[in-house]
């Protein structure tokens, strides 16, 4: 394939300039779509364990799986929050319901919910401000009157 170009004389005689013969004979060049707009928010999930506890028999009764902490902040208003999500089930439905109660560490703040049917339900606590662990504890029955467990998550690096 060749290419063909004009003569410098011709280029004259018609008014186009050597970039716009090359822009036709190359095609014309596209510019880059501009950047989106940065909102400031930075994000890192990480998991957080499963856990279970069982009665006095040994039979399991309150659980949580699929278990994630979203920590945020933004850089540009300094804004800091935590996201928990997870699953509980009650293994069991003798009309003892499975709770698990998520506490800020810094704040103080917490959720408590539960789950009475034997059916996986998600569940999320958000919370505000800086924090540098978040604690999950699932009991079983009210006041924990047949056990506990929990599990801490500490803040990840830079938030």
């Amino acid at each position: 394939m060749s290419v063909r170009t004009m003569s410098t004389s011709r280029r004259k005689a018609l008014g186009v300039s050597g970039l716009a013969v090359a822009a036709t004979l190359m095609g014309a060049a596209v510019a880059p779509a501009p950047a989106a707009a940065d909102d400031g928010d930075r994000t890192k999930t990480v998991a957080c364990e499963s856990l279970h506890v069982d009665d006095r028999s040994g039979n399991v009764h309150a659980k949580t799986r699929n278990c994630t902490v979203t920590w945020g902040k933004n850089i540009i208003d300094g804004a800091y929050w935590q996201t928990v999500k997870f699953q509980l089930l009650d293994s069991s439905t003798d009309g003892v319901c499975g709770y698990a109660n998520v506490i800020a560490s810094d704040t103080g703040n917490s959720k408590r919910v539960k789950e009475c049917n034997g059916v996986w339900t998600t569940r999320t606590a958000s919370f505000s401000g800086r924090s540098s662990n978040i604690f999950i504890r699932v009991a079983y029955g009210d006041n924990s009157v047949y056990g506990n467990i929990s599990t801490n998550v500490p803040r990840p690096s830079g938030f």
